[in-house]
């Protein structure tokens, strides 16, 4: 109700400011030479002034004298002409009163019972510019959409733009989508584990978080790809989890700790998980399940005797903290492992697993002398090889290929001479040196070992003809 007293206020308002001019009556209205008078009178009392200062002339002043009393004497008998003339009634503007004052508010609640809502809530201004601004991004997204879907139609092979149209439908929360711009570049390419992964992810959210069958398949594939793939094992892992079968969940998520190392950021949330598990099934803490193997290949989970690790109360905290908390918890572990394996420096695993968290928190250089201590301990370790070059590259930062990267591919191609990585390395190092036939040879090389229709075949070519004969 007093809603409704509001609006008809602010109503009467409105159309009382827009009826009172017609309301008013009018009075004497000033003639025309009124205004001409009152000019030349100022004029004449400047012609004195001027006189006065002694700006002006005896015969300056009497001539512009005399020309200001005539227009006055001309001003003054249109002045008495005008005064005996019929002047216009006046009169109230009724009509157009009455008009005003019944159609404003029947168009104003016109327009209200169209347009208007009371019953909706205020949306604060913050609010309203996020929805703007979300709006105005997603109408470039779905202009990208367009453009992505054009390019595809005439290009249907293409699997960077089904990638790229995939992560666009995901960003946009269109899962569906996503999920089947995601099969069409497994479909291109089924081995591409990458693509496997994002595929499986996207079906998960897609399903509110469930491991349906068709999640777990693509992951199975991933596993048969890379048995020891950490992302696959934990999704398998939840599946297991989410159908009740708790104990295969167990196994699979105590296997992935005890094979991961502290540069795994998810480390203490999955250790979290596998204490619910253990409590579930009243089989005590994590670390009495996990250090029971007086061999396990995870020095992180003997946390007593040979590193200080995470107890089970550290891990139950773990859960609680910021992402900076547990980045320097992270940051404290590895801090740790270096400090034990000055101690046990014949642990290759143990470097190798430094090497990896370093480069993890950016600290490249550490990496790259942790991988060294690994080589040194065994030379022809292919893991620690081919991770201290790709280092040295990152480090290099797309410059000239590096020394150090050169000389470990030259050392894995005598090892493997297979590995597609360090024939494509190599061939861009003699490029860079001008080395045109070295080039050529280690290309022909990668080519030969890539599918003749993939995209990494097409840029091996390219540079290939770019080579010349």
């Amino acid at each position: 109700m007093i809603l409704w007293l509001v609006l008809v206020l602010m109503v009467a308002m409105a159309v009382l400011l827009l009826v009172r001019p017609l309301l008013r009556i009018s009075g004497n209205v000033a003639l025309r030479p009124d205004y001409d008078l009152a000019v030349y009178r100022e004029q004449l009392k400047d012609l004195e002034r001027d006189m006065e200062r002694g700006t002006l002339s005896d015969r300056d002043y009497k001539s512009s004298r005399i020309e200001i009393e005539r227009r006055i004497l001309a001003a003054g008998s249109s002045r008495d002409l005008l005064s005996y003339a019929d002047r216009a009634p006046t009169h109230r503007a009724w009509r157009p009163t009455i008009m005003l004052c019944v159609l404003m508010p029947v168009f104003t609640a016109f327009l209200y019972y169209k347009l208007g809502s009371p019953t909706l809530g205020d949306q604060p201004f913050a609010e309203r510019t996020v929805v703007e601004d979300r709006q105005f991004v997603d109408s470039e997204f779905d202009e990208a959409i367009t453009s992505l879907t054009s390019r595809l139609a005439d290009n249907p092979k293409d699997i960077e733009g089904w990638v790229l149209l995939a992560r666009t439908y995901a960003y946009m929360q269109r899962f569906s989508d996503s999920v089947s711009a995601y099969r069409e570049a497994a479909f291109l390419a089924p081995e591409n584990v990458d693509v496997l992964i994002s595929l499986g992810q996207s079906i998960v959210v897609s399903r509110d978080g469930m491991v349906t069958p068709s999640a777990r398949g693509e992951f199975e594939k991933v596993l048969r790809l890379e048995p020891e793939n950490k992302v696959a094992r934990f999704f398998l892992g939840l599946e297991r989890e989410q159908a009740g079968d708790l104990e295969s969940a167990f196994n699979i998520w105590t296997d992935l700790s005890a094979n991961s190392g502290s540069d795994d950021l998810w480390l203490p949330e999955l250790r979290i998980r596998l204490q619910a598990l253990a409590q579930e099934l009243g089989r005590g803490s994590i670390d009495t399940e996990v250090t029971q193997d007086e061999g396990g290949p995870n020095e992180i989970e003997k946390p007593e005797r040979d590193m200080p690790g995470p107890s089970a109360a550290d891990m139950a905290a773990a859960g609680e903290m910021t992402p900076d908390e547990r980045s320097e918890m992270i940051r404290g572990m590895v801090e740790r492992l270096a400090a034990r394996l000055e101690e046990a420096p014949n642990d290759i695993e143990g470097w190798k697993r430094l090497g990896n968290a370093r480069r993890v928190l950016g600290e490249l250089l550490e990496a790259e002398k942790a991988y060294g201590r690994a080589l040194k301990v065994d030379p022809d370790d292919l893991g620690a090889l081919e991770e201290q070059a790709q280092i040295a590259l990152q480090r290099a930062d797309g410059g000239l290929v590096p020394q150090l990267a050169q000389r470990n591919y030259r050392k894995i191609l005598e090892l493997d001479d297979r590995r597609l990585d360090a024939l494509w390395y190599l061939g861009l190092a003699a490029e860079q040196q001008s080395r045109t036939e070295e080039a050529r040879n280690y290309w022909q090389a990668l080519l030969q070992l890539l599918p003749s229709d993939s995209l990494d075949a097409g840029e091996v070519q390219r540079r290939l003809d770019r080579l010349g004969d």
